[in-house]
């Protein structure tokens, strides 16, 4: 049975918030957290992207704190007669992702652990937890992290590809770094994000030279650009044609 020796939930910290014990912490260190921060790893400096876990061994060195700005998280610090064997993902940061509801379940151990007197549940879904998590862990390195947020951008960018889709404005909206929104959207779906954005322009074009009548400059400015010239260049790179000759070619009767 695992019990609680402390928590707290949404804690917040300024931009200089460092948290470091070189001889550990009695029991177990349970971290998730919700904004960027960095982590000091077997003496390497890693950086990590919101919504990430990890589980501090028994008298392991602890070293994380802000990174680029506020730090929040959600901790638990415990320990238990049940020792945490065969997991190998002590003192690793885990990328989430949404595959486990972890805030939830802290709101729930909370509940116990402020509320109640009930020991027993809250060392119960303590366990649940840790379970659930390193279950999920085992399939990170098969698929793609923030998946359904991405796929969420990809459908917005394509219902609404007039719009000013700027690589800084994506990675907020996913909450993630320029860098690791790049490598994450080409992951996912084999096409750089900028990449996609013009697809994404250029089919639209395409839509509106073969069904309406009008003209390039206005399809232009409605598929998102700023002068017919660069639009049909780039139509070209894209289709081989330029939108005069797609339009002559495949205009609907």
């Amino acid at each position: 049975m695992f019990t609680i020796f402390r928590m707290g939930c949404g804690c917040r910290h300024d931009k200089d918030f460092v948290f470091d014990r070189p001889n550990g912490v009695d029991g177990y260190l349970m971290l998730f957290v919700r904004t960027r921060a960095q982590f000091l790893i077997n003496g390497t400096l890693t950086v990590t992207e919101p919504d990430t876990f990890i589980i501090y061994d028994k008298g392991a060195e602890i070293h994380y704190g802000a990174y680029d700005g506020e730090y929040i998280n959600d901790w638990i610090r415990f320990d238990g007669n049940e020792p945490l064997t065969g997991v190998d993902l002590f003192n690793k940061p885990i990328q989430i992702d949404g595959r486990v509801d972890v805030p939830q379940y802290f709101r729930l151990i909370a509940d116990c652990y402020y509320r109640t007197d009930n020991k027993q549940t809250e060392g119960l879904l303590v366990k649940a937890l840790i379970n659930e998590v390193y279950a999920a862990g085992q399939e990170i390195d098969g698929t793609v992290a923030h998946y359904r947020k991405l796929l969420d951008l990809r459908g917005r960018i394509y219902a609404a590809p007039e719009e000013e889709w700027s690589i800084n404005r994506m990675a907020k909206l996913i909450n993630v770094s320029e860098p690791y929104l790049y490598r994450l959207y080409k992951r996912a779906f084999g096409v750089t994000c900028a990449a996609d954005v013009i697809n994404s322009r250029i089919e639209q074009a395409r839509h509106y030279l073969s069904y309406s009548d009008l003209g390039v400059e206005e399809i232009a400015f409605i598929c998102g650009y700023k002068n017919s010239v660069h639009f049909s260049r780039q139509f070209k790179q894209m289709t081989g044609h330029s939108p005069t000759e797609w339009r002559r070619e495949n205009m609907a009767v």
